[in-house]
């Protein structure tokens, strides 16, 4: 017996940090080993030809009772096939393939060169025997600069270069098209469509030929446009995903144009302008400007610096090390620039394939995160509880039938046709009818969409989260002013008066950080790069060149330079050199870093008015305040700093913080890139404020003010100051201006220098007042006097106060109640970096909520990823960064999405509920036809199922959403007290009426007065409790179609969809001629209906209007019980929130139950 092998946790998590993706999409939670045998392979093919073929049906539905019957357990060493499962519930059975791979080469890595590999989910998993496993294949990542130096000049052998083949197999990104054969197989054999087949061959049986036929025609309709739906997203994401291009690689010294589907990692190829990256790579020469826009939506060009620049002699290409170096798979190159005289830059492949940044992406969005939302299991089990009734009805009608005496064989014909009721052919529709036109509306209003189970899951959102600059704010921010910084006579430092127009009153330094502090370059003959930084360099009407002239990274040319002072007065350095040159050099740039919060530049003047070349050098620094202060001279730091940052910030502006320092170029000899850029960022001299004003897209707060009055909750994720994200967050609307908002930071030992506690301060109330305060261990307000405050709050967390409690959290489970309260009561997340984000998604949903991200793209791609419903803002239509991406580049966006997510999930349940009660109505007809000895005939089935119910289950997938978006939110549990309360109070009203129907009819005289040939043992009786039966159904389905369009609060009224609302008329309109016109009878067709008592016609409009009077009042009744029950449930829900030591048990709770 084989064993099944678990994959090591701590192990797996360090496994996955060799890969760019934080999450591994494999996610392999177990293998197990097979073989095959003589023995078991005769039994399996045996069986099989005994069964005619029935058994690898069975197989196909449940594949692993096929396995364990074809194969015995074994080692993985031993085995020939291997059970592969992923811990989101995936599963492949792969076979064990044998490729030879030479021992030779060292740039792989020993352990992983084994022969024996299998596939799955589209990676090579190689056989380890020292694990026990079979694992991914991992390129070497770590060189020597002497190896990497050699690699430039010769590339990789061809004996490497087929090792490397062997591994990892081609380069090319391909999701799998099944032929429209082969999914319409899948289709025919899916379980549904054979219960239809066997449906059509017992009504063959009966001769019910048109009937069945007309059933074939649906279900191979319902099967041709569900395949078609699938083709055409799979289409999507292959056309999104599959890339291959010609390159130009360097192979034994070589240079050759090779197909981009030949590249294996350590590969060496040439960068060139307009190249579509086709996997990813590591710079190792010169600078390229990249754009993302494809894989993550982001718009602005990303630069990125070679390895070389990087310090140390040993090297690593792993994106997550040196993510500067890191170019993905799926970006197109837009600019390269060099030093080198031959004008070529050169990279190495690192990932290829599946294993690329953008095969991660795509294998996201074809194995999806295992939901909690269950609406496909759902409605089997509300299948269940059809056939249950069924079987009752089985029951009941063998029982009736024997006593009636008819034949064995017609009894059981009959029972079985009771099943067949049961399980309408619309049924597969409703899952998927109600989805398509709401994906449809989506491309109208320009949200497009690659996942369409994520549609139903948008109808769910309680939290909905925001990236602040280009989603809530314009992309671009304006300059507000400049605020230099000064010393006065008591040399105390200070702020001088705002520089708003005028920029020549600033002085020389900070006017050289606003002109050479960027990476800006041109693109297309244009300045681009960063919206903030071409804001603030086109406002010194300086010009850039970025040729590459003097053997700089860029030059800029000052527009005024005899009109500027480039010295700063207060604190004078030797900058002659720099004074009297018109044009800049840019000698060293260190590119901004998220984790750094700066950048900085190395300038020199180039060129003077007399024509010679100047040596001396400044250095800038251009980042946040806070850390800008940390990394300036203390002497230098005016007194009332925090004071006016605070200023500013609260008023919602973005503060850039300056500094600079003289610079020797011999300080760079000898010293790494790192170790450059540490000397360059320390010991500045502060210059002062550039003060961004960052606008609110106008269509924010009215947004976000639909999305509150839905109450669902809104939170800003941010990389921005804390304060000024608090302030947005006010004017857009995020948080109320009443509401207090506290935020925190981190409070260091000071004898250790680590952060021991946080502290929380209020940054809301005025100066002047006693502002509340929150209890360090529970994080709950406490008013100034003293007693517990029960008012609302909210939480302003910054990344480095999340990653204090996070770590804390999931290291030993401390913190518990603060890093709750935090999940539950912060709204703004500031400083936050791109994991962090994800984290916080991801902790959210651990809580049992559903969550949205909606974002630029950029930094936000794990984040979208991560949610359940992740929009995208993006001029571009397709974008793997979300499952939706919005060319609308505002939030209106979200509550559009929204709203047809649930129009989508309540058109399903409806859509459920309707056949379901449809299948019960005539369920119940021909029980009590049984009773009588009649039955149905072919046309009135054929009626009943293609002219009223199939055009009305269509038309019913056509209500749009509700303008309003209402606080209520659908359910998603088909089984629930409301759901099985409706069906079952419109079952019994059915049953009731129809059965007292069946007993007027067989009260009254002219019950018997039929003519005995109209019955035969042939046909189908036709009399007048067959007519009666058959017309006062048609009614019912008119009355439970009125019902069902009810979607109050989110759907529109039935009489807006005027398709359905036509067509309703039309169907009830014909049962009451049929009902009330004996002349419309003969018109119908006389040979399946008999005309009935003018009396009796009557009666039963009467019975049918009481009918539909107490339906509404039933359905109405449970509509009112939802309310209330839903209302209860938000207040239990709130006071639980308000208690932290509920909070922290039912977070325990809810943690636990996500995990199982």
């Amino acid at each position: 017996m084989g064993k099944e092998t678990k994959i090591d946790k701590f192990e797996k998590s360090e496994y996955n940090k060799r890969y760019n993706q934080s999450n591994d999409p494999l996610d392999i939670d177990y293998m197990r080993g097979y073989q095959t045998t003589t023995f078991s392979n005769i039994l399996h093919y045996g069986l099989i030809i005994l069964s005619v073929g029935l058994l690898l049906l069975v197989y196909h539905w449940v594949p692993r009772w096929g396995i364990k019957m074809r194969f015995r357990e074994c080692k993985l060493n031993d085995a020939n096939y291997v059970y592969v499962k992923a811990k989101d519930a995936k599963y492949e059975l792969s076979k064990v393939e044998h490729v030879l791979i030479g021992k030779k080469d060292l740039e792989f890595s020993e352990s992983e060169k084994k022969d024996k590999y299998i596939e799955f989910k589209f990676t090579r998993l190689f056989y380890n025997i020292e694990k026990d496993l079979f694992i991914r294949p991992i390129s070497n990542t770590d060189y020597h600069r002497s190896r990497i130096n050699e690699l430039v000049k010769t590339g990789l052998s061809m004996n490497k270069y087929q090792e490397g083949r062997d591994l990892f197999g081609p380069n090319l990104i391909s999701v799998p098209l099944k032929s429209i054969p082969s999914l319409l197989l899948d289709e025919i054999l899916h379980p549904f469509f054979i219960f239809q087949i066997y449906s059509i061959i017992l009504w063959c049986t009966e001769d019910y030929y048109v009937y069945a036929g007309a059933i074939l025609f649906i279900a191979m309709v319902t099967a041709i446009f569900t395949l078609r739906e699938t083709r055409n997203n799979l289409l999507r994401l292959n056309e999104i995903a599959t890339y291959k291009c010609d390159v130009t690689a360097l192979r034994d010294g070589k240079l050759e144009v090779v197909s981009s589907e030949t590249l294996v990692p350590g590969d060496i190829i040439e960068i060139q302008k307009s190249l579509v990256l086709p996997c990813d790579f590591c710079l190792l020469t010169g600078t390229v400007i990249l754009n993302e826009s494809m894989l993550t939506g982001e718009s602005i060009p990303v630069t990125k610096y070679s390895l070389e620049e990087c310090s140390g002699d040993q090297l690593s290409v792993d994106p997550l090390v040196n993510k500067r170096c890191a170019m993905s798979g799926g970006t197109k190159v837009v600019k390269t620039q060099t030093k080198d005289k031959d004008g070529k830059i050169y990279a190495m492949v690192t990932n290829t394939s599946w294993l690329t940044t953008k095969g991660g992406l795509v294998l996201s969005m074809l194995y999806p995160k295992e939901s909690h939302f269950k609406f496909f299991e759902q409605s089997l089990k509300f299948l269940g509880v059809l056939c249950f009734i069924a079987l009752i009805g089985f029951g009941v009608s063998v029982w009736r039938l024997i006593k009636a005496g008819e034949a064995i064989g017609e009894v059981v014909t009959k029972a079985l046709d009771l099943i067949t009721i049961v399980v309408p052919p619309a049924l597969p529709m409703a899952q998927s009818v109600g989805t398509g036109f709401s994906i449809v509306r989506l491309k109208a209003n320009k949200i497009f969409c690659i996942s369409p189970p994520r549609v139903n899951m948008a109808g769910k959102v309680e939290v909905y989260c925001f990236d602040k600059t280009g989603t809530l704010t314009e992309d671009g921010l304006d300059l507000f002013g400049v605020l230099p910084s000064h010393q006065d006579s008591n040399n105390s430092g200070g702020f001088g008066s705002p520089i708003k127009t005028d920029l020549n009153r600033m002085t020389g330094p900070l006017f050289l950080t606003m002109a050479t502090c960027h990476t800006l370059a041109h693109i297309d003959e244009q300045v681009s790069g960063d919206p903030l930084e071409e804001k603030i360099f086109t406002a010194t009407k300086a010009s850039l060149n970025d040729n590459g002239d003097f053997g700089f990274c860029a030059s800029v040319k000052l527009s005024k330079v005899d009109n500027i002072s480039l010295v700063h007065q207060e604190y004078p350095i030797s900058t002659n050199d720099v004074e009297t040159s018109d044009e800049i050099a840019l000698v060293e740039r260190f590119e901004f870093q998220s984790a750094l919060q700066r950048m900085s530049v190395v300038i020199r003047g180039i060129r003077s008015s007399d024509g010679s070349t100047q040596s001396k050098d400044l250095a800038i620094v251009k980042g946040s305040p806070e850390m800008i202060k940390k990394l300036s001279n203390p002497t230098s730091i005016p007194s009332d700093f925090e004071h006016v940052l605070s200023t500013y910030t609260k008023k919602g502006y973005r503060v850039l913080g300056c500094g600079y320092k003289e610079w020797d170029p011999s300080d760079s000899i000898g010293k790494t890139k790192d170790e450059i850029r540490s000397m360059v960022e320390m010991d500045l001299m502060f210059l002062g404020f550039i003060i961004m004003e960052n606008k609110i897209k106008p269509e924010t707060a009215g947004a976000l003010k639909v999305l509150k009055d839905a109450n669902i909750r809104i939170i800003m994720v941010t990389g921005d100051n804390v304060l000024t994200a608090v302030s947005v967050s006010r004017e857009c609307g995020l948080v109320t201006k009443e509401k207090t908002i506290f935020s925190s930071q981190l409070a260091n030992d000071p004898v250790t220098g680590k952060a021991t506690m946080v502290e929380w301060f209020d940054v809301t109330s005025p100066e002047e007042s006693i502002p509340f305060t929150l209890d360090p261990h529970t994080l709950t307000i406490n008013n100034p006097s003293g007693n517990g405050g029960d008012e609302e709050y909210s939480l302003a967390v910054t990344g480095d106060v999340w990653k204090f409690y996070y770590d804390q959290y999931k290291a030993n489970g401390q913190a518990t109640i603060c890093f709750n309260q935090i999940l539950r009561k912060g709204q703004v997340f500031a400083r936050m970096t791109p994991d962090q984000k994800q984290n916080l998604i991801e902790e959210l949903q651990v809580l049992g909520l559903y969550v949205g991200m909606c974002g630029d793209g950029a930094n936000d791609c794990g984040a979208l990823k991560a949610a359940h419903v992740g929009i995208s803002l993006s001029q571009a239509e397709a974008s793997i960064a979300a499952p939706f991406t919005s060319t609308v580049t505002n939030v209106t966006c979200t509550y559009n999405l929204i709203k047809e997510g649930r129009a989508s999930l309540t058109v399903s349940f409806k859509l459920f509920q309707f056949i379901g009660m449809y299948s019960l109505i005539q369920f119940c007809q021909v029980i009590l036809l049984y009773f009588d000895g009649s039955v149905l005939n072919n046309y009135q089935y054929l009626y009943q199922d293609l002219w009223v119910i199939f055009p009305l289950v269509i038309f019913m997938g056509r209500t749009e959403p509700c303008s309003k978006l209402s606080i209520k939110r659908p359910s998603s549990r088909l089984i629930s007290s409301t759901v099985i309360g409706s069906l079952f109070s419109h079952v019994v009203l059915t049953f009731v009426f129809q059965l007292l129907v069946y007993i007027f009819v067989r009260r009254n005289s002219w019950y018997e007065d039929l003519p005995s040939e109209a019955s035969s043992s042939d046909e189908p009786r036709l009399d007048r409790l067959l007519a009666s039966l058959f017309i006062y159904g048609n009614m019912q389905y008119s009355i439970m179609c009125f019902i069902y369009s009810w979607g109050k609060p989110f759907l529109r009224p039935i009489y807006t969809n005027r398709a359905l609302f036509i067509f309703f008329c039309v169907t009830l309109t014909t049962s009451l001629l049929l009902l009330l016109l004996p002349v419309s009878i003969r018109f119908f067709g006389t040979t399946w209906l008999v005309d009935l008592p003018v009396r009796w016609r009557v009666e039963l409009l009467i019975l049918f209007a009481i009918n539909a009077c107490l339906s509404m009042a039933a359905e109405w009744i449970i509509i009112v019980y939802r309310q209330i029950r839903s209302k209860s449930k938000r207040k239990l829900k709130q006071k639980q929130n308000s208690d932290p030591n509920i909070i922290a048990k039912n977070t325990v709770n809810e943690r636990y139950t996500s995990l199982n």
